[in-house]
């Protein structure tokens, strides 16, 4: 078999690896602010309930969304996209000083 049938493998490019990086970040924010969301809305109907069983009387579910739930999900969100930023850029230092 001849040398001239094997491909040469490329690098990829500049491109490429950075819409790789930004689909990396914003796929890891989506998914840690989700997350975020679920667990603050788990937490906040918790706390909610707990809440309406010691005032006794009714309580209003939306407490748990706009007061818990939402704040929960940008904390999470906003720490995992500067995260995600941060990983990604200490993967291309380290890459490129190899």
């Amino acid at each position: 078999m001849a040398g001239s049938t094997f491909a040469v493998a490329k690098h990829p490019g500049t491109f490429s690896i950075v819409l790789a990086s930004v689909a990396r970040v914003l796929f890891a924010t989506l998914l840690f602010t989700a997350g975020g969301m679920g667990g603050g809305l788990l937490l906040g109907i918790l706390g909610t309930l707990a809440w309406g069983m010691i005032r006794g009387g009714q309580v209003d579910m939306r407490n748990a969304y706009l007061h818990v739930a939402i704040p929960v999900a940008a904390l999470f969100g906003a720490v995992a996209f500067f995260g995600s930023i941060y990983l990604e850029l200490r993967a291309r230092r380290t890459s490129q000083e190899r």
